[in-house]
């Protein structure tokens, strides 16, 4: 079958390893990709301040499926999204009361993100331009106590802890909450908290259904565990040279590393054989 969706994370992936993004590169590639009516999607962990941060005018021509799957985006107009229930939200708030700062706790909302005071980041420089981590912080609410604030429309939760302890916190949290919640790492260190069921595989679907798209027409790039049930579903799938090992076991291909714009490679290649 012909491909007809082309689906890619960020960090990691599509983006070099300070945050970086080769914008014209990208649209380049995205021109030829619409001449033969294939789509683009952008499915990350990233809400949509980032995103309209690195793509610019790029999200007015874009499908971006953010928070991991629970929110999607066509044309910077949402169409889709899937929040937790008000009683989870405790419950999880609960089960992390007095470790909010040790895991740097973020709880993502629709309103942005919401940390306890005190809470300091200091692995994200390694991992975002100045720019992005400054934007990072602007979009942060200090609140004194998480658990004493109302929330609405919680699309996530998410840690940050040494590459390390990533695997052994993950498996903490799924075995405390499973079949409710889903912990998965990110990359760096990174561990996203979410529904289960709701991932970037889900937020596909719901593309599918929409464009009447099979898997088999799909090609997905990642590189990390939040990346795997995507990468299952896609007909064609390529973990990068710089992914977990996981995710190059779950994987078809190999792209080159994202510090060699690995993504745009293949991307290229693909465009050039077909061009033929």
């Amino acid at each position: 079958m012909a491909v007809k969706l082309i689906a890619t994370d960020m960090d990691g992936t599509l983006l070099g390893q300070n945050g970086q993004l080769d914008l014209p590169r990208l649209t380049a590639a995205i021109d030829r990709l619409e001449e033969r009516q294939i789509r683009f999607v952008i499915a990350t962990g990233n809400e949509m301040p980032r995103m309209r941060l690195l793509l610019g005018d790029l999200t007015e021509r874009l499908t971006l499926v953010v928070a991991n799957g629970a929110r999607i985006f066509h044309k910077n107009q949402l169409i889709a999204g899937s929040f937790w229930a008000p009683e989870l939200v405790d419950e999880s708030l609960e089960y992390f009361a007095g470790r909010e700062q040790e895991l740097h706790l973020v709880v993502t909302t629709s309103q942005g993100g919401f940390v306890q005071e005190g809470t300091q980041f200091p692995l994200i420089e390694k991992v975002m331009t100045k720019d992005m981590a400054q934007l990072f912080y602007r979009r942060m609410h200090f609140l004194p106590r998480l658990q004493e604030h109302a929330f609405t429309d919680v699309l996530k939760m998410s840690m940050m802890v040494e590459e390390t302890a990533a695997a052994e916190q993950t498996r903490r949290i799924n075995r405390h909450f499973a079949g409710r919640l889903s912990a998965v790492t990110s990359g760096y260190g990174a561990i996203d908290i979410l529904q289960s069921g709701v991932h970037k595989a889900w937020g596909l679907r719901q593309l599918m259904q929409r464009w009447g798209i099979q898997a088999e027409e799909i090609m997905a790039f990642g590189d990390s565990e939040n990346d795997l049930e995507m990468l299952e579903l896609a007909g064609i799938s390529y973990a990068m040279a710089n992914g977990e090992d996981k995710v190059k076991q779950a994987a078809q291909h190999m792209a080159p590393a994202n510090s060699q714009a690995g993504v745009l490679q293949v991307l290229e290649s693909f465009l050039e054989e077909g061009e033929r």
